[in-house]
């Protein structure tokens, strides 16, 4: 007995229920809370908790990434206390996300967009093709990959809060390599 087709409305049904699985899976997870909500102040205690509390997070938000960055190339936004929407501003005046981006602080934040921005902070020019292109992000993770500095990681990942203090740790080392390059021995 051969089985009737399935009539056509059934079909797109179908395919846009897989369409709808698919985009749900690739959407960014979304985080409760930042730490840089809580410790986000300008003293130096606030400075502290923040990064020890960005150190255990098992994923970092994009709110978090941004505060970190700000704090880490020395150009947090004066005042007391910066909000997302001010931090924002200061990196997409530094050209470190496009100025028509509205990315959601609570997302977690991509390997990719972090590595861009070491690169274009620490200038790591990398091979031929970001010599080219620029630090596209694509390029930027495959440079740090190349570095070790984010071994096996694509542009696309979350970024735990461990791997964001280890490839910050090493864009200060290579700045203050840069910065004096002929150390003075203590005598």
């Amino acid at each position: 007995m051969a089985s009737s087709p399935l009539p056509a409305t059934a079909l797109r049904a179908s395919a846009l229920g897989v369409l709808c699985l698919l985009a749900a899976s690739c959407s960014r997870s979304t985080l409760q809370s930042a730490v840089a909500d809580q410790y986000g102040g300008a003293d130096a205690t606030q400075e502290m908790d923040f990064w020890d509390g960005l150190a255990v997070l098992p994923a970092v938000s994009n709110r978090d990434v941004v505060h970190a960055l700000l704090l880490s190339f020395g150009r947090q936004p004066k005042g007391a206390r910066s909000d997302w929407t001010t931090e924002l501003k200061a990196a997409q005046q530094r050209g470190w996300i496009a100025a028509d981006a509205d990315p959601m602080p609570g997302e977690t934040a991509r390997v990719g967009m972090v590595a861009r921005v070491i690169c274009i902070e620490a200038k790591i020019e990398g091979g031929a093709t970001m010599r080219l292109l620029g630090p596209t992000e694509r390029y930027a993770v495959k440079e740090l990959n190349h570095m070790r500095w984010l071994p096996d990681m694509s542009s696309g990942q979350s970024i735990s809060g461990g791997q964001l203090l280890a490839v910050l740790s090493k864009a200060e080392d290579r700045l203050s390599a840069r910065e004096d390059p002929d150390p003075k021995e203590d005598m």
